[in-house]
């Protein structure tokens, strides 16, 4: 099911395709909550066969039983991304189950929050070993199978904030706006062999993370939207269906925001 807005304000539900993206294999890091969870959801109502991982096995097999379930072919793995030997043992068992992989959706990512001046070293290098070393040990381990197979997408989830900064989140929005730089230059780079490399900015999105906002600041952030409110991780797992189906075959190197308008 997917998420559309209507003209009074409030939202319904609407069916994909179950054929959308049927026979392809995908890939979800960071899947076991919030917005990975959805994408994988997502992916699996439009007829892909998902792998999900996270760095916590039983989260990630809790998802992955209730998409199976509901009669999805949904497979869990424990990876941590930022771990290159993680990352290569997630691809080569996709490719022994499925035999390719066609999608690749880089979610995965930590914060680790502090005004610069009190920001530890150890911290700075977690987030940018993760969020975005961690999409680059992702991306370039699913290169090699998808040129074989002459075609492919990858979807790197940014972030608003590596577009416009965050007082406090210097290291994440770093890591944000390099996968932007990142994504372009794979773009440049696989473009002549069918694999499209794009990015989605989420804006604030209803997740564990922001229900800890205090209800005066989200009323603040609320009137930098131009919508008026907060998006919800369907809308983000939407935008990835999209770029994942053959309706964006012609869209590689993009950033797109799904942000309400708080970015223009």
């Amino acid at each position: 099911m997917g998420m559309v807005n209507k003209m009074d304000g409030t939202s319904e539900q609407v069916a994909f395709r179950g054929d959308l993206l049927s026979g392809k294999t995908a890939i979800v890091t960071g899947a076991s909550r919030g917005i990975g969870a959805a994408i994988a959801h997502r992916l699996c109502e439009a007829g892909a066969n998902v792998v999900l991982c996270s760095r916590s096995a039983e989260s990630v097999a809790q998802i992955a039983d209730t998409l199976q379930r509901k009669g999805y072919t949904a497979f869990s793995t424990a990876a941590d991304i930022s771990r290159k030997e993680d990352v290569e043992s997630l691809i080569e068992k996709t490719i022994e189950q499925f035999s390719g992989i066609d999608i690749l959706v880089n979610n995965a990512g930590i914060t680790r929050d502090m005004l610069l001046m009190r920001l530890k070293d150890e911290d700075w290098d977690a987030v940018l070993q993760t969020n975005l070393t961690g999409t680059m040990y992702c991306t370039r381990a699913v290169l090699r199978p998808m040129i074989r197979q002459k075609g492919g997408r990858i979807i790197n989830i940014s972030s608003v904030v590596g577009l416009i900064g965050n007082a406090g989140q210097a290291n994440y929005a770093a890591a944000k706006a390099g996968i932007i730089g990142l994504t372009k230059a794979i773009a440049k780079e696989v473009g002549s062999r069918g694999i499209t490399v794009n990015a989605i900015a989420p804006g604030f999105i209803t997740t564990d993370m922001t229900a800890q906002i205090p209800e005066a600041n989200q009323d603040q952030l609320l009137e930098l939207i131009p919508l008026r409110a907060f998006g919800h991780p369907e809308d983000v797992a939407d935008a990835v269906c999209f770029l994942a189906s053959d309706a964006a075959r012609y869209i590689t190197g993009q950033v797109l925001q799904v942000d309400g308008g708080m970015v223009m």
